[in-house]
């Protein structure tokens, strides 16, 4: 999910040089951004460990503690869909809080290190293990990290199938995210699929609802009336969200307007370009607009990182080891640079490319 970046000396992202053999010095420009991502990574883990750690975990767990008491949809910050809930309720009444939050934690970073290993294959062991670090280290997903939030597992489903040719079987874990984890961020990757994913888009589609179809019938519709009440009166409007990033709650609406218009222009322009371009315009049209944004929402876009690195080496550079001050400086600015980046990338250089995030 980062990238295979500037692996060669020659400058060429993503290619191979003629000599076999892995280079086993240290890529310079891996390593700071390893060291960039890992300083401020730190620091942030740091100053808000105390209040962040495991505030999402706990949430989840006490959401499958009120569906089995029967108490489900009293949380307002709670938007998740009462089948996560009962997916939840095994672990909540099974395991001990340290064991239930420890697994979580553990199962995220095995999903977050079994992508970069797919992607990095063919590196030598100093830069994967680099690309390990900053991974991590990158604020977005130290933050994930440490509210046991969901966001590597919503990267990790969009990039099956951003990574698989189209097909149905790809779009089963992404229907599992809608049915469970409908974020609003996700309906951008979703025209994506319409237009370049569609068997995926029908199949992931179908059994979203046939999944909330089971869990209405099992959950009962009062169940699912509560959560429906949650999302038409969300806690995020009627507060100041402490970390929405979103264009609408960080600039006034005569700014955010215009400016998620003109965000829609050029998704469309980015998805008229081709697939490549389109799929990481989408990703930066999800958070720039959707109706909150938390910083832990940019590790979606650690999957753009591949597909830029190949077509524009010297400016993804740039924006990797900018991106953790970008996300603690303002969100939207840098995740403007990458959209910008990616759509002064011309057109025929996003032939090569295989479909969706390159491999």
């Amino acid at each position: 999910m980062l990238p295979r970046m500037l692996t060669a000396r020659t400058g060429q992202t993503g290619v191979q040089t003629a000599t076999p053999r892995v280079n086993p010095r240290v890529n310079p420009r891996i390593f700071a951004v390893a060291a960039m991502n890992a300083i401020l990574g730190i620091v942030v883990g740091v100053v808000i460990f105390p209040i962040a750690w495991s505030a999402d975990a706990d949430r989840n767990l006490a959401a499958g503690h009120a569906l089995a008491a029967g108490t489900f949809g009293q949380d307002p910050t709670y938007l998740y869909a009462p089948l996560a809930a009962a997916l939840t309720v095994p672990i909540a009444l099974a395991l001990p809080y340290g064991i239930a939050v420890g697994a979580w934690l553990v199962a995220r970073l095995a999903v977050l290190l079994g992508g970069l290993a797919r992607q990095t294959r063919g590196m030598s062991t100093p830069d994967r293990i680099l690309l390990a670090v900053a991974a991590i280290s990158f604020v977005p997903t130290m933050y994930d990290l440490l509210l046991g939030n969901v966001s590597i597992l919503i990267a990790a489903v969009v990039a099956v199938v951003a990574w698989s040719d189209d097909g149905y079987l790809p779009g089963l874990p992404m229907g599992l995210l809608l049915a469970t984890i409908p974020k609003p961020a996700l309906i951008p990757v979703l025209i994506w699929m319409l237009v370049f994913r569609r068997r995926a888009l029908l199949s992931a589609v179908g059994s979203a609802a046939l999944l909330s179809g089971i869990a209405l019938v099992v959950l009962g519709g009062a169940t699912y009336g509560d959560w429906l009440q949650t999302l038409l009166h969300p806690y995020y409007l009627g507060t100041q969200q402490l970390g929405n990033m979103a264009l609408g709650a960080l600039l006034p609406p005569v700014l955010s307007w215009p400016l998620t218009a003109l965000t829609v222009v050029a998704t469309i322009v980015a998805l008229r370009r081709g697939e490549t371009p389109g799929f990481i315009a989408c990703l930066c049209a999800g958070l720039l607009i959707a109706p909150y944004t938390m910083a832990y929402g940019a590790v979606l876009l650690l999957l753009a990182v591949v597909p830029l690195a190949r077509v524009a080496p010297a400016r993804t550079f740039v924006l990797a080891i900018t991106g953790s001050l970008g996300v603690i400086i303002f969100l939207p600015l840098w995740i403007s640079a990458i959209f910008l980046t990616t759509l002064a990338v011309p057109r025929p250089a996003w032939a090569g490319l295989h479909k969706g995030a390159a491999t």
